[in-house]
């Protein structure tokens, strides 16, 4: 078969918005829910992966940017015919807004209006590094890719936080995700009871449903022979989760790592607490520069 046309979504939120954190610290119910690290965005990160975008993956067809009201990044041309930005009004339901969750606003990605059923889920901390092919998410013969099964994704204690010292495998859950729209609302029905309770919390819960882990769970439970598996192993080979501390030594020799390595995807994940450290900032932004010379298409 011919590979379907593939359209992208990313999550985003502008967390420095002053209206944004004033609603945070309104709903906020522990410090927790206020960490730096979910809404920060010390780098533009969703620039530079729009860049990638442009670079390494020519054949993705629209890009949905999936964010709340009345944000859009100030730089993003929303003109372009490839762009759409979709508020969270839009699709969420009244009663579960505002949220502040990943896991809520995931929930309702198969609702995105795309022309497309396959759409390529990244947050606005995944890049690619290299050039990719719709093949490498979507086989000829028409299977999904599905990343990582080191420890058996089709069990079902995967899907929630907090549960099992192996429920967090950070590189696999730091990849795009193929998501064949038909599957991701067959999956909401199929588990409707748990994604109703994780909607109703405002902010992440560690008994919350992670919908990334349940659509693999999904996928590999009932729909076994639309699939092909990814092992770990395997996807470390094209594949890097680097994490953003303050160490500058340590950050330095990694991302040289990655300069060599040239993964075909990759997440910068801000893990620098309540102050990140301004030479590492300024290290990483040197290597977003470097890596990402020049503007996209889709910005002004």
């Amino acid at each position: 078969m011919n590979v379907p046309a593939i359209d992208l979504v990313y999550t985003w939120v502008n967390g420095e918005d002053p209206a944004y954190r004033a609603q945070c610290r309104q709903y906020a119910g522990t410090p927790v829910d206020l960490n730096p690290e979910r809404y920060r965005d010390a780098y533009e990160l969703l620039r530079y992966s729009l860049r990638s975008v442009d670079l390494f993956a020519p054949w993705i067809r629209d890009i949905y940017l999936f964010t709340c009201r009345p944000q859009t990044p100030a730089w993003l041309d929303t003109t372009h015919p490839r762009i759409h930005v979709i508020h969270h009004d839009e699709l969420i339901a009244p009663e579960y807004l505002p949220t502040f969750s990943w896991n809520v606003i995931e929930s309702y990605l198969h609702g995105i209006p795309s022309r497309s059923d396959y759409l390529l889920y990244m947050n606005d901390d995944f890049l690619f590094g290299a050039p990719t092919r719709p093949e490498d998410f979507l086989t000829p013969d028409g299977k999904i890719n599905v990343f990582g099964s080191l420890f058996g994704e089709a069990l079902r204690f995967r899907v929630y936080d907090g549960k099992n010292d192996l429920v967090s495998l950070g590189p696999i859950e730091h990849a795009p995700i193929l998501i064949f729209k038909p599957y991701w609302a067959a999956m909401q029905e199929s588990f409707s009871a748990e994604i109703e309770r994780t909607r109703r919390h405002r902010f992440r819960q560690r008994d919350d449903v992670r919908m990334d882990k349940l659509y693999r769970y999904h996928l590999l439970a009932y729909h076994r022979d639309r699939v092909r598996v990814v092992s770990a192993l395997q996807l470390l080979k094209r594949h890097r989760l680097h994490k953003i501390k303050n160490e500058w030594h340590r950050q330095e020799k990694a991302i040289r790592g990655l300069e060599r390595m040239r993964p075909v995807f990759y997440c910068l994940n801000d893990d620098q607490r309540d102050c990140p450290d301004e030479p590492v900032v300024e290290l990483v932004r040197r290597f977003l520069d470097d890596y990402y010379p020049g503007k996209s298409p889709f910005e002004k």
